[in-house]
């Protein structure tokens, strides 16, 4: 299986040339970037201009949770950034999220619109995604919030209504995946953040390997600081590469 359409180098930090440098090291093998607040809001211009160099699509991780209307009219600049996955919370409810689907599929069809086929081709529409119940939660958290259940039964609640609204994938922690896939199959595609190639004892509660996420039934995996944070991140992703093996 080629893997570099089905990992995610997360660019989480600060300090631009940090990001510029970890896109220089690992763009390619890897084909597509997480960009989020941390690295995004210092730095939106460069850090743009930085991923335009390259063939790198975007993972636009920035969980919007709010008003559809306000949601839907910040959507236009996902099509100037080769945004291939978007982020949403999925508590944001099923009208924000059919807005949003609706939205994306008519701004694809303007911007395309009266453009030569083989320059539509390479205009990509950003597919939604759906963010559950973050990787940082565990079901004493969740009931902290005014959450019943366990965090299976809201994930599960949660993907039922986000698919019904139009959403293409979810994002969720490994320990979850094999549950949607069971219920849902192939109707949502799965992206797994919180991936950890050794146990460490950081913020995120619900981690898995990178084989472990794949094999429950995963389309896309993170790789963050199991990954970034090792001196020598090309040997670093050999290693997690041979891992899947």
């Amino acid at each position: 299986m080629n893997y570099s359409d089905k990992i995610i180098l997360a660019l989480d930090n600060e300090n631009i040339e940090d990001n510029i440098s970890l896109i220089n090291e690992l763009v390619p093998p890897i084909n597509i970037l997480k960009i989020g607040p941390i690295s995004f809001l210092p730095n939106g211009k460069d850090l743009v201009e930085a991923i335009k160099k390259t063939d790198a699509s975007v993972m636009f991780d920035f969980k919007f949770f709010d008003i559809p209307n306000t949601v839907t009219e910040s959507l236009r600049f996902l099509f100037d950034l080769n945004t291939k996955i978007f982020t949403i919370h999925c508590l944001s409810g099923p009208k924000a999220i059919s807005a949003v689907v609706k939205k994306i599929d008519e701004l694809h069809s303007e911007i395309t619109n009266n453009l030569h086929v083989d320059i539509k081709q390479n205009i990509i529409k950003p597919e939604v995604f759906g963010v559950t119940i973050l990787t940082s939660f565990d079901n004493n958290e969740l009931a902290s919030i005014g959450l019943t259940g366990s965090i299976q039964d809201n994930v599960l609640r949660l993907v039922e209504n986000s698919v019904k609204a139009g959403i293409g994938g979810i994002v969720c922690s490994g320990e979850e995946v094999e549950v949607i896939r069971k219920n849902f199959g192939d109707k949502v595609k799965i992206l797994v953040p919180g991936v950890r190639l050794n146990s460490s004892d950081d913020d995120q509660k619900r981690v898995v390997t990178p084989k472990e996420a794949f094999s429950l039934g995963a389309d896309y995996i993170v790789l963050g600081r199991t990954l970034t944070s090792y001196e020598n991140k090309v040997e670093r992703y050999d290693k997690i590469i041979k891992s899947l093996a």
